[in-house]
């Protein structure tokens, strides 16, 4: 069997009422080139597994499955990605998504791959995509990616704001994954994509080819509302501390920001607040330096 030019990773978990539309945004792609369907299914409980198992038996040549015993989150695993999808990755390029996004333009593949295969400087090329939120009440679509604009994109854009839909990333093997590779770190996918902007240039085409898909059970709105502003602020000093000296400037930005936030919403000392505040105003400010701040005032 001819070997794929690219490998779709997918993981889900209990995405029963998604996980068809997102496998058939896979099924009718276009291509002039084969492809391969990896996805991972996290012991669901939901039906999503039978659902999987139902493709996978239809489509044997296409879909690779991995099921587990055991849900590996609850577990302890992460980096899900890393740890099961990509072992069996075959293709020259990878694209990612999720099984609560899907894809919506049949070409959706053959644009990426046309594009990466024409400009080798590029390690990563991405699109625009809508975005569709579903409560208990109604359901919302809309371009939330409209700013996004066809040209390069650096790494200090994707990290001073959301730019890139992970479900619209196609990306060269080249063996960066998107896992947590260090303790603290949150969001694998921002640690990849700079790791790709190292690598080489990263581009955004301009047609709308995907949906993010958020609901109100979605891990991504879960960690908005749980995670407290130290666990954010970590996740960006192991960014500053990976990818000194290129990003460093932008990332201390974002932990200060964030930090004026947790000032803003805990109780402290007049002394700490004059002392923060000329920290906060002064040229210079390191995330290290407010880190220690506020470790002995506060």
């Amino acid at each position: 069997m001819e070997a794929p030019l690219v490998s779709i990773g997918c993981i889900t978990y209990n995405h029963a009422p998604y996980i068809r539309q997102c496998l058939e945004g896979f099924l009718m792609q276009k291509t002039t080139f084969p492809f391969e369907i990896i996805i991972n299914d996290d012991c669901s409980t939901d039906g999503t597994t039978e659902i999987v198992k139902e493709y996978a038996d239809k489509y044997p040549d296409l879909i690779i499955p991995i099921f587990h015993e055991e849900n590996q989150y609850q577990k302890g695993v992460r980096g899900i990605y890393a740890k099961f999808v990509y072992p069996k990755v075959r293709g020259k390029y990878i694209a990612l998504c999720e099984g609560d996004d899907y894809w919506i333009d049949p070409l959706k593949l053959q644009k990426q791959v046309d594009f990466l295969e024409e400009h080798p400087e590029c390690s990563m090329c991405f699109h625009r995509c809508r975005e569709l939120v579903e409560d208990d009440i109604k359901i919302d679509i809309s371009s939330v990616f409209q700013h996004l604009e066809e040209r390069y994109y650096t790494g200090e854009e994707i990290l001073r704001k959301w730019t890139v839909p992970t479900a619209s990333v196609v990306y060269r093997n080249c063996g960066i994954y998107m896992h947590p590779l260090l303790p603290g770190m949150i969001w694998g996918d921002t640690f990849m994509f700079l790791q790709l902007a190292n690598k080489g240039q990263l581009y955004c085409l301009y047609d709308i080819m995907s949906v993010y898909r958020r609901n109100i059970n979605s891990i991504t709105l879960k960690q908005k509302r749980t995670l407290p502003y130290e666990t954010i602020v970590n996740h960006y000093k192991i960014l500053e501390n990976f990818f000194r000296p290129k990003y460093s400037k932008v990332i201390n930005e974002i932990v200060n920001m964030y930090y004026i936030k947790i000032l803003i919403r805990k109780p402290f000392s007049y002394m700490a607040y004059e002392s923060v505040g000329n920290c906060i105003r002064h040229p210079v400010l390191t995330a290290r330096n407010l880190l220690i701040l506020l470790s002995k005032k506060i």
